[in-house]
């Protein structure tokens, strides 16, 4: 080809449009980068499915190992239970079998429980029914191997369950044991163990699902395996991970091996990778359409419930305000601009002070607004003034809440503003109408109370004055508190413990100021009344006691004046036929002892009389030297009859019959047969066995006797013992009431006592003193009528 040709050639050439590397070197990068992409998502994939290989890794050897550490502590609990048994029952085999039977039936990793004394033997071992096991301590034999002793000597010294060190028994297997402590009165006794296998621990402790993925092994210290699930190898440091096995502690850590590492993530993983990108692209439209859809929605809901907000919000008589945290006002609501007269506008963004601020209260609203903005507002609300735009002042109570936003963070605070003007005059009216009433009450002559009879509070609801000073120390009695009939007023008459006053208490139910219905108490001190109903009433009983013994005098006089004649008639026919016999008309040996007893007895008879009349007329005793034990037996002898119809027997203990005593002998036996008496009638509800009186004569001095009587009756109570010897008191319903004060009187005449003493082993002791015979020595033996007025003296004197 010549020049020109190539020329043209060339020039063609360049006439034609060159392709721009743009147009493959796009693609490419873009396959480039694709492939990049892939393979970095596909290594992004690869690494955390590994990473969550060794996520699940770890957190299935931690739960491995919370398995086993709830096992092993739920068996040391076990153990624990029968050591608390062992030191409240004692040590008893029958128990400790069945206890450890349960234990070996629930836990599999329990190859045996023994009981080891503090001499270190192990006095009982349990093995498991239906399954072989080692025994690596045999009954009765003392415990010497290191570890064992190690655990015995700790769980010993702190007192506290103890897991021994891994050991190695006859057959080569690794065990450890359970030591807890029986401590009986702080006193160490021995030890519960338990022996579990290393090996059985993490078979039976250990989930299938969980040995059937990992290779699980129990390591020491220095990171020798000790046990395994299986006796195969893998080494794979990356799928492996080990944690501390506590307890047993002592350096032992679980380390489990993943088996499987390869994965089927690669198959298949564009097809399903663009698969996936399309559903997500379609998803991410419908989430869209569906969070517009709910956006709007929410518009929607969002705009209708500001509009009734707002309506709520200019509804309210309730001024609302709102602070931020330096205190300038964010919000308020159409009620606060009508209390204080301003514009919104006016007051949103304003600080202080405000103008609705009183001029001559600046410090205080300032203080007021330091308490809001510190938050130490009270609860109870603050009670402020504010002034209104034309110059009007008014009271208002604000309470104060935190205003906290949508993220729960505060912003500011929200005050309420309500206008107190009207409730406070009406609650100073009140006030004003109830310290009137309380003072007209204070200044009443009367207690007065008012108590709300549906509550179960004890504080009344309003007591005065008097009320407080009378009864601040006792109280009166309570009243019938079911009270309907508005017009129905209780009474009682109270006698107060304490300052021993009368009070008359009424009461009432009242409608109180709140309209319920409560009631009324007002008590009267009526004890100038009650004194001199007092005094009406001693005057009547001396009236009654002066008539009773006018009529006592006038009957004695009669019967004895009655008795007498016939007395004495007696007494002379019976002298007169102990004349004829002792003539020889009749036989005396027949008649004459008879009719001599009758002369005495009716002379007696004679003289009984007249001495009950001498005393009726308050005349002085006869009184000489008489033989005690005689007038006892002459007691006795008037007493028998009675005694011997109610079954009662009268013993007498006088270790001096010759005993000479200054007495009257008809008025003592008076006396004793008194006694006597009612010592009968105290018995009468015992068995006849049980009915014996008993009387006893010994000396107190040298100059005086005393007699007891005693009884085996039900007693004299306390608190009638000292009225027991006053006039016309009586325990019987048909008693006189004088019997006991005459027998005081009659030995008061003759110069002793009379009283009553509880007996040993029940019963009462009456008690009197008479003067013997020495009492008169050197001293006039007749008794004349000066030591008769001397007695009497005496007698009136001890009345």
């Amino acid at each position: 080809m010549n020049t020109l040709e190539k020329r043209i050639t060339q020039l063609r050439i360049s006439d034609q449009p060159r392709t721009s590397p743009l147009v493959w070197a796009t693609p490419l990068v873009g396959i480039i980068l694709f492939i990049l992409a892939m393979g970095a998502f596909f290594y992004t994939l690869h690494s955390e499915d590994q990473s969550q290989a060794k996520l699940r890794t770890i957190r299935d050897v931690e739960l491995a190992r919370q398995t086993i550490r709830t096992r092993l502590l739920g068996s040391q609990e076990r153990l624990i239970q029968i050591a608390r048994s062992i030191e409240q029952q004692g040590f008893e085999e029958d128990s400790f079998r069945r206890q450890a039977n349960g234990i070996l039936s629930d836990t599999p990793e329990v190859s045996s429980i023994l009981y080891i004394n503090q001499e270190r033997e192990a006095t009982l071992v349990v093995l498991p029914r239906g399954r072989s096991t080692e025994v690596v301590h045999d009954p009765g034999v003392i415990i010497e191997d290191a570890e064992s002793y190690w655990a015995f000597a700790t769980a010993k010294e702190g007192g506290l369950p103890v897991f021994a060190r891994p050991f190695l028994s006859i057959s080569g297997a690794v065990y450890t044991e359970i030591h807890v402590p029986v401590i009986v009165d702080s006193k160490f006794k021995g030890v519960v163990a338990a022996t579990l296998p290393i090996s059985a621990i993490l078979n039976d402790a250990v989930p299938t699902s969980f040995t059937q993925l990992y290779l699980v092994s129990v390591v020491d210290s220095g990171g020798n395996m000790i046990a395994s699930n299986s006796s195969r190898s893998i080494d794979n440091a990356k799928l492996s991970h080990e944690v501390q096995l506590d307890p047993p502690g002592h350096g032992l850590k679980l380390r489990a091996v993943l088996y499987r590492t390869t994965t089927e993530l690669f198959q298949d993983m564009l097809t399903w990778a663009v698969l996936g990108l399309s559903a997500v692209i379609v998803w991410s439209f419908i989430l869209l359409y569906r969070h517009s859809k709910m956006r709007n929605q929410a518009e929607r809901k969002l705009l209708a419930e500001t509009k009734f907000r707002r309506a709520m919000e200019n509804s309210v008589i309730t001024g609302m305000r709102a602070f931020d945290m330096q205190g300038r006002i964010t919000y308020v609501n159409p009620a606060f601009c009508k209390m204080t007269g301003y514009k919104e506008s006016e007051l949103v963004g304003m600080t202080p002070p405000f103008p609705y601020w009183p001029e001559n209260s600046y410090q205080e609203q300032e203080e007021a607004l330091r308490l809001i903005l510190s938050g130490r507002a009270p609860r109870q609300g603050l009670e402020v003034n504010i002034r209104r735009r034309e110059g009007s002042i008014f009271a208002a109570r604000m309470y104060v809440s935190p205003l906290v936003d949508s993220e729960g963070s505060q912003s500011g605070w929200m005050t309420s503003i309500t206008d107190i003007t009207e409730p406070r005059r009406v609650r100073e009216e009140l006030a004003a109408a109830h310290r009137r009433f309380v003072r007209i009450l204070e200044e009443l002559d009367a207690a007065v109370v008012v108590e709300d009879p549906q509550s179960d509070s004890p504080e009344p609801i309003f007591t005065n004055r008097l009320h407080k000073d009378w009864f601040s120390k006792a109280s009166p009695p309570g009243l019938d508190k079911t009270l309907n009939d508005r017009s129905a007023m209780e009474s009682i008459e109270w006698l107060n413990p304490v300052t021993q006053r009368w009070y008359e208490v009424r009461r009432r139910p009242i409608s109180w100021v709140d309209g319920r219905t409560v009631l009324m108490q007002v008590a009267t001190d009526i004890s100038s009344r009650k004194e001199t109903e007092k005094v009406n009433r001693q005057q009547q009983e001396k009236l009654q006691f002066t008539s009773r013994l006018i009529t006592l005098g006038e009957l004695a006089s009669s019967l004895a004046h009655e008795l007498n004649q016939p007395l004495t008639a007696i007494a002379n026919y019976t002298m007169g036929g102990v004349a004829r016999l002792k003539a020889g008309t009749v036989k005396s040996e027949d008649l004459l002892p008879v009719m001599e007893k009758v002369s005495v007895q009716a002379q007696r008879a004679g003289d009984v009389i007249r001495r009950i009349r001498e005393f009726v007329k308050q005349q002085e005793p006869n009184r000489s030297l008489c033989l005690l034990d005689k007038i006892i037996q002459d007691a006795i002898g008037f007493s028998r009859l009675e005694a011997r119809n109610q079954g009662t027997r009268i013993v007498v203990n006088n270790p001096e019959a010759n005993l000479q005593v200054v007495a009257d002998a008809i008025l003592i036996e008076q006396v004793l047969m008194n006694l006597i008496k009612n010592g009968i009638e105290a018995m009468g509800h015992l068995n006849v066995i049980d009915r014996v009186i008993e009387i006893h004569v010994n000396r107190v001095n040298s100059t005086m006797a005393m007699v007891r009587v005693r009884d085996y009756g039900s007693g004299v109570p306390e608190e009638i013992r000292e009225r027991l010897f006053e006039s016309f008191f009586t325990t019987k319903s048909n008693g006189m009431g004088m019997g006991l004060n005459i027998c005081r009187t009659i030995i008061e005449y003759h110069q002793g006592q009379l009283w009553v003493d509880p007996a040993p082993n029940g019963g009462s002791e009456f008690k009197f003193t008479l003067p013997t015979s020495e009492s008169i020595t050197n001293k006039p033996t007749a008794t004349n009528d000066t030591a008769s007025k001397d007695s009497r003296n005496t007698a009136n004197a001890s009345k």
